[in-house]
């Protein structure tokens, strides 16, 4: 796959995680006008962006996107790399590739475009690791709410903060006069099977304690069945699994800093 390819390919996967507010953090009025002026710029057809965008859409609770089949290499490898940056440091990558016509050639594009080029899935891995997140995933998070809306379980009682777009570490917040619990809901299309934490979630459950609830929708499905796991970091044993991903650094070279004495 070309340099320009694999640019686009992670614009659009920006445009499927960001949807209207990546449109917008990008300075386009409408979606239209972004896809037409970015295509353009990226030296794609405007229907193959949106198509890419689409691919990637199953991870993401804006549009369905194509969930029926599995996810290509070429795209996980994009997910396993871009998914731990928020929303600000994918978007300055995506200006670079945007609005540097020299940035496909810089050492920054060659070491990135590199990596998701030769990086592989672990052997073993299976493609629906990523399927399976949505639209599982979102009727899981919707269950979740209307069940909140209804319930009398006095350990959950306040506000409800839906604080998924923020990359927090968990989904929801529910903020009372006397606590603040975060809950992380995970979604099983049956009643048996593994879940996957990010390791911004995994994390986040270690610091949080007993303030942490994963919440398990089991059965998604046909007769979904939720269980809320308290303190999941302590409770659940989990194997860390490390793979590439993008990291974005910045460097004050020694010159620079010599120019400030004390």
């Amino acid at each position: 796959m070309t340099t320009q390819r694999i640019l686009a390919m992670i614009v659009a996967y920006y445009l499927s995680r960001f949807d209207k507010a990546a449109v917008k953090s990008l300075g386009y009025e409408t979606q239209k006008k972004a896809f037409d002026d970015m295509s353009k710029r990226l030296g794609v057809k405007c229907n193959t962006l949106k198509n890419w965008r689409d691919e990637f859409d199953p991870l993401h609770r804006f549009r369905v996107g194509w969930y029926q089949r599995p996810m290509s290499p070429s795209r996980i490898r994009v997910v396993e790399a871009f998914q731990e940056l928020d929303e600000s440091a994918i978007r300055g990558v995506v200006l670079d590739i945007l609005n540097d016509a020299e940035f496909g050639n810089s050492d920054i594009a060659e070491n990135m475009v590199r990596s998701l080029a030769s990086h592989s899935p672990k052997r073993g891995r299976k493609e629906y690791t990523f399927i399976l997140r949505s639209p599982t995933g979102k009727k899981a998070e919707e269950f979740f709410i209307k069940w909140f809306s209804n319930s009398v379980d006095p350990s959950f009682v306040g506000d409800l903060i839906d604080v998924r777009d923020l990359g927090c570490g968990f989904d929801f917040k529910i903020i009372s006069t006397k606590s603040e619990k975060f809950v992380e809901v995970k979604g099983l299309s049956q009643m048996f099977g593994g879940i996957l934490f990010t390791d911004k979630e995994w994390r986040t459950a270690l610091e949080k304690g007993d303030d942490y609830f994963l919440c398990l929708v089991r059965n998604i499905e046909k007769a979904p069945e939720l269980k809320f796991i308290k303190n999941p970091g302590c409770k659940l044993i989990a194997r860390k699994d490390i793979h590439t991903v993008i990291q974005i650094n910045w460097l004050v070279r020694e010159n620079d800093l010599n120019k400030f004495h004390d």
